[in-house]
């Protein structure tokens, strides 16, 4: 299989990080776990089976340039807005899977403030904050803008410094924000915060296999400088982990577990956060303010 690692785009920059986190109100998930703390132990939850339930289809993202933090955020988006209209059908309604160009302009000139001049990519915690301040849109037209399918070109032309996302767009997203955006560091915040309906973008310069092993993992190889996400755990079976959602649409193959997506693969949890969530650029996020446990009706997985 050809090598992808070039449609990353993470930046890695502690430091950037460091500065957003000084603005979240709820900066480390672990300062606020107390509520969920444990609920996820021995227990299975797969959020992309929700999406499928909910959207009718699973959105198989795939990626043409180093706009991966938006697509690790929108994977995150749509888990959220998901969980949210499976628990209470009358809370919203499901319209279409969530744009990016929006969002991967908004990280880098409105949040990063242009700071990466022409170079490609974007921080995950810059992603996390502009969805969390100015919302996330649906696929869809606003106004004389139309982003109804992924468009490369806007990809490249609204990252350009400088570049100002349209009112028509701005004012769109603000109504639907994501509240509340924290730092993990853990696998088992990972895994309480997904058994109990949130979302986990996680950035790192770590590869992983093309190739699914027999129980549908990957494992740890190569480098990249990349955003994914979470989208299911199972902690229940003979080796705990995490099941990543990539967005090069199908570039991997190999036996998949619990119906799978197209594209994702499975991580043991000491590689996850071993070799990942160190980084300190991955992200929960919640549809409500806090992190509070949320009654799932799990028959659907």
């Amino acid at each position: 299989m050809s090598d992808l690692s070039h449609l990353g785009g993470w930046v890695d920059d502690p430091k950037g990080v460091a500065a957003s986190m000084e603005k979240l109100p709820y900066p480390v998930f672990s300062d606020i776990w107390s509520s969920i703390k444990g609920s996820g132990k021995g227990k299975k939850m797969l959020l992309y089976d929700i999406i499928r339930s909910v959207a009718g289809y699973f959105p198989n993202r795939k990626q043409e340039d180093s706009d991966c933090v938006s697509q690790g955020v929108a994977y995150a988006v749509d888990a959220v807005k998901c969980v949210d209209i499976h628990i209470n059908k009358e809370f919203e309604m499901w319209v279409a899977e969530t744009s990016t160009e929006d969002i991967y302009s908004g990280s880098r000139n409105i949040i990063g403030k242009g700071r990466l001049g022409n170079g490609g990519g974007s921080l995950g915690v810059w992603a996390a904050e502009y969805v969390n301040k100015y919302g996330a849109l649906a696929r869809g037209k606003y106004g004389s803008i139309d982003l109804s399918k992924y468009d490369v070109s806007k990809v490249r032309s609204w990252a350009r410094p400088g570049f100002v996302l349209p009112d028509d767009i701005l004012n769109a997203a603000k109504q639907h924000p994501i509240q509340t955006i924290s730092q993990v560091n853990t696998y088992e915040e990972v895994r309480d915060l997904i058994v109990n309906g949130y979302s986990v973008t996680i950035a790192s310069n770590q590869g992983f296999s093309s190739r699914r092993d027999s129980e549908g993992f990957a494992r740890p190889e190569g480098s990249w400088a990349h955003q994914m996400a979470i989208l299911g755990v199972d902690d229940e079976y003979k080796r705990s982990g995490a099941l990543v959602q990539n967005s090069w649409g199908v570039w991997n193959s190999g036996p998949k577990r619990h119906d799978q997506p197209d594209g994702s693969f499975w991580v043991d949890a000491e590689e996850l956060e071993r070799r990942v969530l160190k980084t300190g650029d991955c992200w929960a996020y919640s549809g409500y303010e806090g992190f509070k446990p949320q009654k799932l009706n799990t028959r659907i997985i």
